[in-house]
């Protein structure tokens, strides 16, 4: 099996497993689904359970908001606010922590997680994915006075991170979405992995790569790992500019 990701002018063909049919992408002993519905199973009710947790706090959070009072515009905008938020934090922790230049447990954690084949299971445990959540409702409500709009930036703040942990687990399994926008997460994550790890740092939605200037062409990423340049240099071999400010043309 073979996966093919675009970038600009360039694409790159990356196989699954080597000529002679034995994996070198997959790690068989996890049973890595390969169809949407094992997937789905595996996620939610395998022995994992941290997902399945933060959809019980989820539905926990948006019971209690709907305790207390319908939601207001205020709400939406904690909620969406949140949401955003999200997507610029999974850049941020991602570029500047966890692929940090010090080393640190997140950084060793996640360094392992990029040494695996690329097609395994791959869920936080439950005390990251539980603390997180806590620690951020804590945050909100300790920041937003108002009971109601601190849960609604809550809701949002632990949807967002949901989604995340799904489509990252969908993007190191076999399925082949369906989806478009699945399918172009995917792709992506298989350039940080496979061409360079300095660039495509976003996750939820890809598009944060294009304004963060870290979405470059593949050929000219695959080049500056070569040269052994890093992107927080902010210069290229022949020239001053940096490489993470050409962007390529997305999906």
């Amino acid at each position: 099996a073979t996966a093919t990701i675009a970038g600009g002018r360039s694409s790159v063909r990356l196989a699954a497993s080597t000529a002679g049919g034995t994996p070198r992408d997959d790690n068989e002993g996890e049973g890595v689904p390969s169809t949407m519905p094992d997937a789905v199973r595996r996620f939610f009710l395998g022995p994992d359970r941290g997902p399945a947790l933060v959809v019980l706090c989820l539905s926990y959070l948006v019971q209690r908001r709907l305790h207390l009072s319908d939601f207001a515009p205020p709400d939406f905008v904690a909620l969406l606010s949140s949401v955003v938020f999200w997507w610029f934090q999974e850049h941020a922790l991602h570029g500047r922590l966890l692929h940090s230049s010090y080393d640190w447990i997140g950084k060793r954690i996640h360094r392992d997680h990029h040494d695996r084949p690329y097609f395994h299971v791959s869920i936080d445990p439950p005390a990251l994915l539980l603390g997180w959540l806590g620690v951020a409702c804590a945050v909100l409500r300790t920041a937003i006075p108002d009971e109601g709009i601190a849960l609604s930036g809550a809701i949002g703040y632990a949807t967002a991170g949901l989604f995340y942990e799904w489509a990252h687990y969908i993007a190191h399994t076999r399925v082949k979405p369906k989806s478009q926008f699945l399918r172009s997460i995917r792709d992506h994550h298989i350039r940080h992995h496979r061409i360079n790890e300095d660039y495509w740092l976003g996750f939820s939605v890809p598009a944060v790569d294009d304004w963060m200037g870290t979405n470059p062409e593949v050929s000219q990423a695959r080049e500056e790992k070569k040269k052994g340049r890093r992107r927080r240099t902010g210069r290229v071999e022949g020239g001053g500019e940096s490489l993470g400010a050409k962007r390529s043309g997305g999906f």
